[in-house]
């Protein structure tokens, strides 16, 4: 826009541009978000990679040292931990060997001591399917958005000669999404 002054008589004029100078214009901007289907843990999001903490245990119980039976357990979740999805995900299970995999299979070792009880993990509880170390399980999702139980079923094989005390494990759990 153009600005002209005169003077006249000792009084300033402006003169006014004709209407056309003005204009108005107008365009478009996109807005968008996309969300991504995913889980929570315990309500928050973590991130790739992240350790979410301790997610629960699976306990065969006692039995005597002299047993041959076949001890069964179901992992129970802690009450901390949930695990919530966006409806359709697709989330899988994978678990590791544990810390005394050896000889093919896992197994939980004598506190203070090297003797070892052979365990195996399933994914039903028929124990049908076995967990393999390092294998994806599929995780049924059609109960979320509330707090789902991962499958995790075990089988310990008792041979009769184990020396008295407590056995155990740690395993870790990589979910996927």
């Amino acid at each position: 826009m153009r600005v002209v002054g005169m003077v006249f008589a000792g009084v300033s004029l402006l003169a006014v541009p004709p209407s056309s100078a003005w204009a108005a214009t107008s365009a478009t901007m996109s807005v968008s978000a996309q969300i991504v289907a995913g889980c929570a843990v315990n309500g928050a999001v973590p991130t790739s990679g992240a350790s979410v903490g301790a997610l629960g245990t699976l306990d065969f119980g006692s039995a005597a040292s002299l047993s041959t039976a076949s001890l069964q357990a179901t992992l129970s979740p802690f009450a901390t931990v949930a695990l919530t999805c966006t409806p359709g995900v697709q989330v899988t299970m994978t678990v590791d060997g544990g810390l005394h995999y050896a000889g093919g299979s896992r197994g939980m070792v004598l506190s203070g001591g090297t003797a070892r009880v052979a365990y195996a993990l399933f994914s039903d509880s028929t124990y049908g399917a076995a967990i393999q170390p390092g294998a994806a399980v599929s995780v049924d999702v059609t109960g979320s958005p509330k707090p789902l139980t991962l499958p995790v079923f075990g089988r310990a094989a008792l041979t009769g000669l184990s020396p008295a005390g407590l056995y155990s494990d740690t395993l870790t759990v990589t979910l996927q999404w």
